[in-house]
């Protein structure tokens, strides 16, 4: 029994190995670059307000607030009477306008929800003081 036991311990200490071959990572060539410099020379506030700019234009809109981040659009939508159930075609195009406006918007994050839109509206007006 006691032979068994050590051959099966000796048997997987052998299988398993404790090889050490060491790797090399060569970073010499990687270029860091902040996200913060590829960005243009508009202020965040400046991008969000060429953002609503472009979402006036879309039919079934009524307002809207937009806040930019870094390459992030957070977008909130009020839509006009009776457009509920165009609700998701509307965020796809609001998603296109905003990365039409603004060649840095690499994702949107876009609601219909009153209580979201409003929230997003008070973040735009603490921006913009």
């Amino acid at each position: 029994m006691w032979k068994k036991l050590w051959f099966i311990i000796f048997a997987t200490l052998m299988f398993c190995g404790c090889s050490a071959t060491a790797t090399e990572n060569n970073l010499s060539g990687v270029h860091f670059i902040k996200a913060d410099d590829k960005l243009g020379d508009k202020t965040p506030e400046e991008r969000a307000t060429s953002i609503k700019s472009m979402l006036h234009k879309i039919n079934g809109i009524s307002g809207n607030a937009v806040v930019v981040e870094g390459h992030t659009a957070i977008i909130g939508l009020r839509l006009e009477d009776g457009m509920k159930n165009e609700a998701t075609r509307l965020s796809r195009e609001a998603d296109n306008a905003a990365r039409e406006a603004d060649e840095y918007i690499n994702s949107t994050s876009i609601t219909t929800n009153e209580r979201i839109v409003s929230l997003i509206e008070d973040m735009e007006r603490k921006r913009a003081n």
